[in-house]
């Protein structure tokens, strides 16, 4: 088993930094989830790490080993790493014992090793009755667990899931979500797992990694990350949230007394009176209670367990969201909405 550490890695692609300067250290037997939108340099840094690219900058090591410095890398095949595809990447006129056994023959295992390879990845998966089938005869979970199957036979120090749950329905992620973690578990290697789907990481990963325009912004446990937002493009992007700017006035028991379209709030972080600062809320943190900030009703979409509520500031051209468990109020309607929590942005950090 091994970790991994990148210092500085940097790759253009053309004129477009596809990542910058990206400092990151994956510890042995961890699951990290590389989270962010399209574009952001999360399947590239995988990419890296996998052997497919070759860096422009910095180093990577897998373990105590070098694998990549700017203008050179280690070949894929001489890494200890396996990937699983989000396209599954299974040949079709192969059976599901021979799709995992193949990378295991081209390595010269005798057969009945190979042998022992391929029933222990398929009872593993779940898969143990499966193995004479094409893959034309499985279903799209299915098809994902011979992938995966096939990754886990060759015994990787580190496992790279590129969306592997992208193609499965909602039911099907949900249970595969679940086969992930246990997979991890009882395994013990490096997981990194990209995926823009952020309840998808949040359920998963032991840490995030949150990336935009070729940057990391923040590497935190799910609850840190959701609660404590390093950035603005973390806040936002994480959780549903909304950033407002806020006043300080002072601190009272380790509480931040703010005030925002002249209303106060109190809320969590560290701030001195009179400082200019991006407050992060979430709709879970707002009220509709008779006090705070004056605003009137846009828009309320029924979501099932509460209805979302967009209301526009009076004083401003903010829209907040928050969530209304009971009959919501009309379109154009005049509300005041009250902070119940929110999270203080660290000065600088916008």
């Amino acid at each position: 088993m091994a970790g991994m550490t990148a210092f500085g890695l940097g790759k253009r692609f053309g004129e477009t930094d596809a990542l910058r300067a990206v400092d990151l250290a994956i510890e042995n037997g961890e699951f990290l989830a590389l989270l962010g939108p399209s574009g952001c340099g999360k399947t590239t840094l995988l990419r890296l790490i996998a052997g497919f690219e070759v860096p422009d900058a910095g180093e990577l090591h897998l373990g105590d080993a070098v694998v990549a410095r700017a203008g050179w890398a280690l070949p894929p095949e001489e890494r200890n790493v396996g990937m699983v595809f989000q396209s599954y990447a299974l040949w079709p006129h192969m059976s599901v014992a021979d799709n995992i056994g193949f990378a295991l023959k081209v390595r010269g295992l005798e057969a009945g090793e190979c042998r022992r390879r391929i029933e222990d990845a398929l009872q593993l998966v779940g898969l143990g009755g499966l193995a004479k089938r094409k893959p034309a005869e499985l279903s799209g979970g299915q098809k994902q667990r011979v992938a995966l199957a096939r990754c886990l036979a060759m015994q990787p120090s580190v496992v790279l899931l590129d969306e592997p749950l992208a193609n499965l329905d909602a039911h099907l992620r949900e249970a595969m979500q679940i086969e992930f973690r246990r997979f991890h578990r009882e395994i013990g290697a490096t997981f990194v797992y990209v995926t823009h789907d952020q309840s998808e990481a949040m359920a998963l990963a032991d840490r995030v990694a949150v990336m935009d325009r070729g940057a990391l912004q923040q590497i935190a446990a799910p609850r840190e990350l959701y609660a404590e937002p390093a950035t603005e493009m973390v806040a936002r992007f994480v959780g549903r949230g909304m950033v407002l700017p806020v006043t300080v006035i002072g601190q009272e028991d380790g509480i931040v007394v703010a005030e925002a379209f002249g209303a106060q709030m109190r809320v969590r972080g560290q701030a001195a009176a009179g400082e200019e600062r991006l407050l992060c809320v979430r709709p879970a943190d707002l009220a509709l209670d008779g006090t705070g900030m004056e605003a009137r009703v846009t828009a309320a979409a029924f979501q099932g367990a509460a209805t979302i509520v967009s209301a526009q500031i009076d004083q401003g051209e903010h829209v907040l969201r928050l969530e209304c468990h009971g009959l919501p109020p009309e379109e154009g309607a005049a509300v005041r909405i009250s902070v119940r929590d929110g999270w203080l942005l660290p000065a600088g950090r916008a």
